[in-house]
């Protein structure tokens, strides 16, 4: 959705060239049983957006390739359009004093305005407040001023989640494993424990409910936890929790979440393999949770 597929397949073909893709399944399996991963590399996707059958779809049936899909299952009840997709592709279509009122009617503080860092780019501030204020999640009540702005732009994105029946003839394939990415996309660690253990627990069984060989794996949304999240989400029935800190499994310990590397566009093909072999320094700490300033 947000690299072109021309792109993502040559990088996908630049891994095939170097490592042995396997399902994720396998790599965790080996992970927690304390056995190597050297040479294996896994591709995962999240929020179940309804453009990857069409970006992919043929060519990992062509090229037998197997993926992982995590589900936001709220989202795919409804085949819903994700909130920061809404306002991406609507922000272009907006003058800045149009989008500085929208700003207004929905309340977002003077603080975010001011303590984002700019090169982070002008839909920082709300995007922040929504993660800090909402917890992750597009609030009801501001509803009626997005649409309206949509309406007003005649500007709405094309990108959405799919159905559960797309999950399900994508899935058909025998390529495609689905695990859980919550019911609602929530910043996690700012719920309190009850409420994070359903938000896993349910979309867990909401899967299993829909696809075969639901996956027991847990991908963070926005990458941001904390040590409660990951062992609230085992307690939830996850076998382990992926996040989005940008390195390779090496040095992770069989009881720690395995980390991610993120594509995106315009990666160079150097820089992806750079990733793959030069060792990266574990971040420090968990990653800083969004509000006025982070």
């Amino acid at each position: 959705m947000h690299v072109p597929d021309r792109e993502l397949i040559t990088a996908i073909e630049l891994l095939r060239s170097v490592a042995d893709i396997v399902p994720l399944r396998e790599i965790v399996e080996r992970h927690r049983a304390g056995r190597s991963t050297r040479g294996l590399v896994s591709l995962t996707f999240d929020d179940g957006y309804a453009a990857l059958p069409a970006l992919i779809g043929d060519y990992i049936v062509r090229a037998h390739v197997p993926i992982t899909v995590f589900i936001t299952t709220v989202a795919t009840d409804r085949a819903a359009r994700f909130w920061w997709d809404r306002i991406d592709d609507l922000f272009g279509h907006v003058s800045s004093d149009r989008w500085r009122a929208f700003e207004d009617v929905v309340g977002v503080p003077p603080a975010y305005r001011a303590g984002q860092p700019a090169e982070y780019g002008p839909l920082r501030p709300l995007r922040q407040w929504i993660m800090a204020t909402h917890r992750g999640r597009w609030p009801d009540e501001l509803e009626p001023a997005l649409a309206a702005l949509e309406t007003e732009s005649n500007r709405t994105t094309a990108q959405r989640a799919m159905s559960w029946d797309e999950i399900l003839r994508f899935g058909s394939s025998g390529l495609v494993e689905y695990g859980v990415h919550t019911i609602s996309h929530p910043v996690l660690p700012l719920l309190d424990d009850a409420e994070l253990v359903a938000e896993v627990s349910t979309a867990r069984r909401q899967l299993e409910d829909h696809v075969p060989n639901a996956l027991p794996v847990l991908a963070i949304p926005f990458g941001l936890y904390d040590a409660r999240t990951v062992t609230l989400a085992r307690e939830a029935g996850m076998q382990t929790s992926l996040t989005l800190d940008n390195r390779t499994l090496r040095g992770i310990g069989a009881d720690e979440p395995p980390p991610r590397l993120s594509m995106r566009s315009g990666l160079k093909r150097w820089k992806l393999l750079a990733r793959l072999y030069v060792p990266r320094a574990r971040p420090a700490g968990y990653p800083a949770l969004p509000s006025a300033t982070t």
